[in-house]
C-alpha cells in the first residue's frame, strides 16, 4: 500500500502526455478530414476513412483514461479523492459519453438514417458526444446514448427518409475539373436547395463505374428535382440511388 501511495509521476509528465496525445488527435483528425475532401486512395478511401473514425472513437476515451491515471499517480490520495468526486458528480454525463463510444462504433449509426426509439421515431440529423438529435414530425428531439442502450432502438438501413437521398453522380467525361470532389463541395455550399443542418457527403463509387456517390438532404421534397436539374447544368448529371 505504501508503494502505491508513492509519487511516480510529476506535472511535467502530465503536460508532456497531454501535448503528445493532443498532437496525435489532431493528426488523426487531419487525415480523416483530408480523405473526406480529397479521395487520395480511390475506392479504398471510404474503408480507410471508416477505420480512422473508429480509431478516433477509441482514441479520445483512452487518452482521457491515461491522463487520469497519470494525474492519480502524481499524488494518489488527494487526486484520487478529486477524481472520485468528479466521477460521482458527472456520472450521468460520463455514462452517456462512454455509451456513445460503444454505440457509434457501429458504422450504421450515422446522420441521415431513420431511427426508432421507445418514445419517438425520426431521422438522425446531428450526432455529438453525449447524444444525438432526431428530426420527427413533432420537431427536433435530443436522445442521450445511455437511454438508447438501456431502452433499445431500431435502425432502418438501406433507405433514406424524409429529405435525405443518395445520389449517383457522373463527372464530366472530358475532366474539365481537376478536382471534381472539391468542385461539388464548393457548389453544394452555395446551393439554396440543400438543408444546411446536414453536411453533404461525397465518396468514390466503384472504379468500373467512374461515378461519385453523394448523400445529401434537401430542404423540401420538391427541391430534389430542381437540384438534379442544376447539377446537370454544372455538367454533373445525377440520379437517385435505388438503395
Amino acid at each position: 500500500m505504501s508503494e502505491f501511495l508513492q509519487v511516480r509521476f510529476d506535472w511535467t509528465d502530465l503536460l508532456f502526455a497531454a501535448i503528445l496525445l493532443f498532437v496525435g488527435y489532431l493528426l488523426l483528425q487531419f487525415m480523416s478530414q483530408r480523405l473526406r475532401r480529397k479521395p487520395l486512395l480511390g475506392r479504398f478511401t471510404r474503408q480507410v476513412e471508416e477505420t480512422l473514425s473508429a480509431i478516433l472513437l477509441l482514441y479520445e476515451p483512452i487518452s482521457i483514461l491515461l491522463l487520469g491515471i497519470i494525474l492519480l499517480f502524481i499524488s494518489p490520495l488527494p487526486h484520487g479523492i478529486l477524481l472520485l468526486l468528479i466521477v460521482t458528480a458527472g456520472f450521468s454525463r460520463l455514462r452517456d459519453y462512454f455509451s456513445g463510444r460503444v454505440l457509434l462504433f457501429k458504422p450504421l449509426v450515422k446522420e441521415g438514417k431513420r431511427m426508432k426509439t421507445g418514445k419517438s421515431t425520426g431521422v438522425i440529423t446531428q450526432i455529438n458526444r453525449l447524444g444525438l438529435y432526431l428530426q420527427t414530425s413533432e420537431g427536433l428531439h435530443f436522445v442521450n446514448y445511455s437511454s438508447l442502450l438501456t431502452e433499445g432502438y431500431s435502425l432502418v438501413t438501406g433507405k433514406e427518409y424524409g429529405g435525405y437521398y443518395q445520389l449517383n453522380i457522373t463527372p464530366p467525361a472530358a475532366e474539365k475539373e481537376a478536382h471534381p470532389f472539391r468542385f461539388l463541395q464548393d457548389k453544394f455550399l452555395t446551393t439554396p436547395y440543400l438543408d444546411r443542418s446536414f453536411r453533404p457527403e461525397l465518396f468514390p463509387g466503384d472504379s468500373s463505374e467512374h461515378k461519385i456517390k453523394a448523400r445529401i438532404s434537401v430542404r423540401e421534397e420538391k427541391h430534389l428535382r430542381e437540384l438534379l436539374s442544376l447539377m446537370a447544368e454544372w455538367g454533373y448529371p445525377a440520379t437517385v440511388a435505388k438503395k
